[in-house]
């Protein structure tokens, strides 16, 4: 299974983000904000389908769930998966007996849940937590979905979105054998009904504004109902919006935020912002005897440190150095480590401006001056050290990257280098 066959199917089985929707009365009343204490579950604990769309929903989602528990993109780290899961449990409360969770390779920011209580986790979301909370605050959103039964409310709207397909369809092959028949071109009928039909195919796979309110909305209850600080869903947004508006500037190009277009199901970012730290305010003016809000950072970092390397370098791959030097300058927040400094270098490296040698070769210096810097800071510093002439002393990083490394893919190319 390829990351590909994960998002699709995962788009039609558990929904996403909104593409096209179009909301009636004005503006104001339809972005309104969802209070979260109004949110409340659509099914009860334990609930199983009866109705003939949600079983088929359910059944799909199974499926689904066969071929992801034994996917290779799974990450292969049982306590990273129980982890994830740990969560959710805590999130969801006396309902986390209904949930699976899998951790699954694929760099984009993302989460998702089907209807029969599956979440798959992206590692591109682990890579841009700061803390549990924000992790937990997404997980939350997910559980909104799931608890207020969206996926099949958009189910049921693709079905006669389908049944819309099937007659534009119809009617472009009646009207393209007319035209046929009297000499005309009748590709411009089945253009159209192509073009209508691609919109509709949009706006099957993902849930729409309103929903999202709703799923934002509860995620906020949920994490405050567990301890987690609910301004933890606005943090999470503030940051992938300065993330955006980095990879933006380092392209030169202006900032434009896509949710906020007509065409887009999902509420603008900056109104999402608002409404999420507005949400927060309201549930942290309720008190509640004997609460006591706690982020999890450290429960968090010990969490994530063995797969920490493989997350940032899934990052940094994708060669958009602005948003890779934003999320290392902003992970070293809590203090620059060896790691975060070797994966500063690799980003300038990658991006291979005017001056972004130099800016490289300093990072690997920073990190291999930390006492722990990966391995493979160790082998960049060396290779930046002999094209500077300095022969010595690269010889002897590489030196000291094969002793940690001995059996590394690139292990045989190092000794032929440290040989000359």
């Amino acid at each position: 299974m390829t990351a590909m066959t994960v998002v699709s199917r995962r788009g039609f089985v558990a929904g996403g983000a909104c593409a096209c929707a179009f909301h009636g009365g004005s503006a104001a009343a339809a972005d309104a904000r969802i209070a979260p204490a109004s949110m409340t579950a659509l099914a009860p604990p334990g609930f199983r389908p009866t109705d003939t769309d949600e079983r088929g929903i359910w059944h799909a989602s199974e499926r689904l769930e066969e071929e992801v528990s034994s996917s290779e993109l799974l990450v292969k780290s049982p306590a990273v998966q129980r982890y994830a899961k740990d969560v959710v449990d805590r999130v969801m409360g006396d309902r986390a007996r209904e949930t699976r969770v899998y951790v699954v390779h694929d760099p984009d920011f993302n989460a998702s849940m089907a209807p029969n209580g599956m979440m798959l986790v992206h590692t591109g979301l682990l890579a841009r937590m700061r803390d549990e909370a924000q992790f937990a605050a997404i997980l939350g959103h997910e559980c909104g979905h799931y608890l207020r039964r969206h996926s099949l409310q958009q189910w049921r709207d693709t079905k006669t979105k389908s049944a819309i397909m099937a007659f534009v369809q119809a009617g472009a092959a009646i009207g393209a054998g007319v035209t046929a028949g009297i000499g005309g071109d009748g590709r411009s009928w089945i253009d159209l009904a192509d073009s209508i039909n691609g919109s509709l195919a949009l706006s099957m796979l993902r849930f729409g504004r309103d929903q999202e309110r709703e799923a934002d909305a509860y995620g906020v209850k949920l994490i405050d109902t567990a301890g987690y600080p609910p301004e933890a869903a606005g943090e999470v947004w503030a940051q992938l919006i300065a993330e955006r508006r980095a990879s933006a500037a380092a392209r030169r190009k202006k900032y434009r935020d896509r949710s906020a277009g007509a065409l887009s199901t999902h509420p603008a970012n900056a109104l999402r912002l608002a409404d999420l730290s507005a949400s927060s305010r309201e549930l942290r003016d309720v008190v509640v005897t004997g609460r006591r809000y706690d982020a999890c950072k450290a429960r968090w970092n010990d969490a994530m440190a063995p797969i920490r390397a493989d997350l940032l370098a899934e990052q940094v791959r994708l060669n958009d150095p602005g948003a890779s030097l934003y999320l290392v300058n902003a992970l070293a927040g809590d203090g620059w480590t060896g790691l975060l400094r070797y994966n500063e270098g690799e980003a300038y490296r990658l991006r291979d401006e005017a001056g972004d040698a130099a800016r490289a070769s300093a990072a690997y210096a920073q990190a291999v001056a930390l006492t722990d810097a990966p391995a493979e800071a160790w082998r960049a510093h060396g290779y930046a050290l002999l094209k500077q002439g300095q022969g010595a002393a690269g010889k002897d990083a590489l030196s000291r990257y094969l002793a940690a490394r001995p059996a590394a893919n690139d292990a045989g190319m190092v000794r032929f280098t440290l040989a000359q």
